[in-house]
């Protein structure tokens, strides 16, 4: 290093930072199994975790909604220990899921959330907020299992000036199990003759998900927006790119050269004119 060159310094461990790995568990249904997750402390703090289960709902957005006995729930198959742990920063503290699944449960998925608590010190205004982590549990039960899902509707606005191009799309799951569009199998969309994938998401059993792009489209295009769910449906919605505003400065360019023009050619006239009159008047006088 020369003498003079800035030195950016480190940026400060924050006070809460937790980590819980992993961030979801699919279950195969075997009688019982036992399962781990790793809860890191990467902040400067200690701090203590309260570790529960509950069964819940997913809104569109993939956000869980925690609900006792929400459909196919399987929080009642579920212990875990410990129920609180403590961990001290830069460390990582072990919790043990124990999943029994009962006798002949329906096929397909069942779901519920491990949680993962840590309250909050008070604030200045003497409020607390819970700081936590979800993480989705499946437990697959063997038996005709479906992983169907379809495109229940798809959104882009009909004519624009230009990109990007809002694109939305609602999967919804019509199986007895959770599809995940994820890693080679993202859901894409086909669109002016390019491909652009939507960001990884899973569709729970019985959801409907929303997903959102956004396309660069061609200076301007006529072109079908398409999504396909393999195995499902197909949607399809026609999207006009015109860049008006762009014609728009044109023509107000062009008028104002032609009207530049005009008194140009205007004014040389009546120069031209005057001349012509002054010319004949001296003729006449000599």
């Amino acid at each position: 290093m020369t003498q003079g060159t800035p030195v950016r310094a480190a940026e400060p461990e924050p006070a809460f930072s937790m980590q819980v790995t992993p961030t979801r568990l699919v279950v195969p249904a075997a009688g019982t199994s036992e399962h781990r997750f790793d809860v890191t402390n990467k902040g400067r703090e200690t701090f203590q975790v309260t570790v529960e289960k509950s069964d819940f709902v997913a809104g569109e957005s993939g956000a869980m909604r925690f609900q006792p006995g929400a459909p196919h729930a399987a929080a009642a198959w579920a212990e875990v220990e410990p129920a609180q742990v403590t961990v001290p920063p830069g460390e990582t503290r072990p919790v043990t899921l124990r999943v029994v699944v009962p006798e002949s449960p329906e096929p397909g998925d069942h779901q519920f959330a491990v949680i993962f608590k840590v309250p909050a010190a008070k604030t200045t205004a003497n409020i607390r907020i819970n700081r936590g982590i979800a993480a989705p549990v499946f437990v697959t039960v063997p038996g005709a299992i479906d992983r169907s899902a379809e495109v229940a509707d798809l959104q882009a606005p009909g004519f624009v000036l230009g990109g990007p191009v809002p694109i939305t799309a609602r999967i919804r799951s019509t199986g007895t199990a959770h599809r995940d569009f994820r890693g080679l199998e993202r859901l894409k969309i086909q669109a002016g003759g390019s491909e652009l994938p939507f960001p990884d998401f899973t569709v729970v059993r019985g959801a409907t998900r929303e997903v959102a792009a956004t396309w660069d489209p061609p200076l301007v295009c006529f072109c079908d927006v398409t999504v396909a769910v393999p195995g499902g449906n197909t949607r399809t919605v026609q999207v006009v790119v015109f860049p008006l505003h762009l014609v728009v400065a044109l023509v107000a360019v062009v008028m104002g050269g032609v009207l530049i023009w005009v008194v140009v050619r205007h004014r040389y006239r009546r120069r031209v004119e005057s001349a012509a009159r002054e010319l004949a008047g001296s003729r006449s006088r000599v």
